[in-house]
């Protein structure tokens, strides 16, 4: 069996520079960032939480079970990327960049988080009270944070340099 191998972001990046993040070898790196840097892993992941909400909403435990098994697995299920060209590669290698510095070296998206996490919270009860309406405002307010979130890592990985 042949040994798993990152891919090597030295000579195709966007931002020309290699990336030790993807090189470490550890269980994590293998089984979860490296499929989780995939742009499919990314956006099924990002479709997956209001497939969560409204699991909640309909308090179905199919969907509810489902998409808990979807979620922990969906890593698996997507390759490492070629490269860094997609946004949403950046997207997750900005997010190893910040876990590696620690959670609080930015300020800004200390902040940030601090900030949006009561209205993820909100969210998820909206609709476990079956509130519609606070159910799809709140949802349509948590996706638009988690993409802001999403170009925060991006701008981080692309900056991590400087």
């Amino acid at each position: 069996m042949e040994e798993f191998t990152y891919p090597r972001f030295d000579c195709e990046t966007t931002t020309g520079v290699y990336n030790p993040i993807i090189e470490r070898n550890s269980f994590t790196d293998r089984y979860f960032w490296s499929g989780h840097a995939n742009p499919g892993s990314v956006w099924t992941l990002f479709v997956a939480y209001p497939t969560l909400v409204l699991g909640i909403y309909r308090r179905d435990r199919l969907l509810l079970t489902g998409t808990f098994l979807f979620v922990a697995v969906n890593p698996l299920l997507f390759s490492p990327p070629a490269d860094d060209e997609a946004w949403t590669t950046r997207v997750v290698l900005g997010e190893q960049v910040w876990l590696e510095q620690g959670l609080r070296s930015s300020l800004t998206n200390l902040v940030f988080m601090t900030l949006a996490a009561p209205i993820h919270l909100y969210n998820l009860r909206a609709a476990a009270k079956r509130s519609p309406v606070r159910t799809v405002l709140s949802t349509a307010i948590s996706m638009v944070l988690i993409l802001v979130f999403f170009e925060q890592m991006a701008r981080l990985y692309e900056h991590r340099e400087q």
